[in-house]
């Protein structure tokens, strides 16, 4: 008979961390530990498991399958410990908390994240508009929003938190040669853009002009949405 393994909640916290943030030793800062207790969790981990659950992926690490695998099921462990401690300890939090969010983040967070909060905080009533980067910083600011989680370069801001860096990189419709992407009539690169003002457009458009590139607005949208739709469409 096997006997069951009982894995540590802290090691799958520290392993759900490290997959969330991108990096290990950017989730032992969070979690106030040092990388090489991080590290030595991991270790840990693995040999609870008894498989891999990371390989090596250029100069970084990615989950294998029984990593992806562990990776859901220590999510689930961890949301049922949170709750269970609110729970038993009678913690209630109540009050109202108007969160602002991007699109982007909307799709994933309103479901998953905020859903939830939602089920451990019931007394907690949250209202969360999506709306534009800018729009959500001057609300921010008004003081119309407690807090927003937004895209934004100047790291220098009253009260913020940055939370990540992510890389940018151009998306657009499947070609036969990804080295020569399509033109107009006129040899531009047509652009499927947010209207401005937009972070991105502006880095995009900044970065096409030093590298000498011609590019005309084939598509403008408020709407993250609308910006799929034309891309797959093939517009720009």
């Amino acid at each position: 008979m096997i006997r069951p393994v009982t894995f540590d909640l802290d090691v799958l916290r520290s392993f759900v961390a490290g997959v969330e943030l991108g990096s290990f030793g950017r989730a032992a800062d969070r979690l106030g530990r040092s990388t090489s207790a991080v590290s030595a969790q991991l270790k840990k981990l693995e040999e609870q498991a008894g498989v891999p659950l990371l390989r090596k992926a250029g100069r970084g690490l990615a989950l294998t399958d029984a990593g992806e695998t562990m990776l859901a099921y220590a999510r689930r462990l961890l949301e049922l410990n949170d709750q269970a401690s609110v729970a038993v300890r009678g913690t209630r939090l109540q009050g109202r908390v108007r969160l602002g969010l991007q699109e982007d983040f909307g799709e994933i967070l309103l479901p998953q994240v905020l859903g939830q909060f939602a089920r451990a905080h019931p007394q907690v009533r949250i209202e969360a508009r999506v709306a534009r980067n800018a729009e959500l910083l001057e609300r921010l600011a008004a003081g119309e929003l407690d807090l927003a989680l937004a895209w934004d370069h100047d790291a220098t801001r009253p009260h913020g938190v940055r939370l990540a860096e992510l890389p940018l990189c151009w998306i657009g419709p499947a070609v036969t040669d990804p080295a020569a992407p399509a033109r107009d009539a006129d040899g531009a690169l047509p652009l499927v853009a947010f209207e401005t003002p937009c972070l991105f457009r502006g880095r995009a458009t900044e970065a096409l002009d030093r590298a000498g590139i011609a590019w005309t607005s084939a598509f403008i949208s408020p709407s993250l949405a609308g910006l799929w739709a034309a891309v797959s469409a093939g517009l720009g």
